[in-house]
């Protein structure tokens, strides 16, 4: 046995007696598992926006692998509460209902789907995000650019409230072209839409 090798070996190796190569051969074979693990690499990408602002607009951060938390919650050093973080993906161009908004035949926005994937039993609104269960909304264009680290930002604020339910989000928002000629309400900078939208008093 290969000693050096053993102890170098990956936690997930060791746990399922499967070589990396083995493992990412598996999860390439497996749609559904390819969905989850693309949820967890735009959080990873995520990440990485939000520790390049240390130091500078975010003091310090925490990431959160709970249901009904938020995926982030920002530390900013001029303010008492944390601006917690979602992170989504753009949909697909397989997805059912269509991955943009188009013209004629063109994509002229692309889809970000913002709802739970369970339905609480006796609440219907219950898959829909509240609002005010996060500030600030990144979404991956992986899907579409092929680049797993391009984002764009938005205020919960700013996206489309639920047509049935005020205090929810609409299950489908569009998500601007990164070539549009104005992204906003959206950004593609995450540390000047937080200096934009939470300030430093003067």
């Amino acid at each position: 046995m290969d000693l050096g090798r053993e102890m170098a070996k990956h936690l997930l190796e060791k746990k399922y007696g499967l070589t990396s190569r083995e493992l990412l051969d598996a999860i390439a074979k497996r749609f559904r598992l390819q969905a989850a693990i693309e949820g967890a690499v735009s959080e990873v990408h995520m990440e990485r926006q939000i520790q390049r602002l240390i130091g500078d607009v975010v003091e310090s951060y925490e990431s959160h692998d709970l249901d009904g938390q938020p995926d982030f919650s920002l530390k900013l050093p001029h303010r008492e509460r944390p601006i917690r973080a979602e992170t989504k993906n753009v949909r697909g161009s397989s997805a059912k209902g269509g991955s943009d908004y188009r013209l004629k035949g063109k994509a002229i926005a692309y889809k970000v789907e913002t709802q739970k994937t369970r339905t609480s039993k006796g609440d219907p609104s219950s898959r829909f995000y509240d609002i005010e269960k996060f500030e600030i909304l990144g979404v991956c264009l992986g899907k579409k650019t092929g680049s797993w680290s391009d984002f764009l930002f938005v205020t919960t604020k700013d996206l489309t409230p639920h047509s049935s339910y005020g205090h929810k989000l609409a299950v489908f928002q569009r998500v601007p072209l990164p070539d549009a000629d104005t992204l906003l309400p959206w950004y593609d900078d995450l540390g000047q839409l937080i200096r934009d939208h939470y300030p430093a008093p003067k």
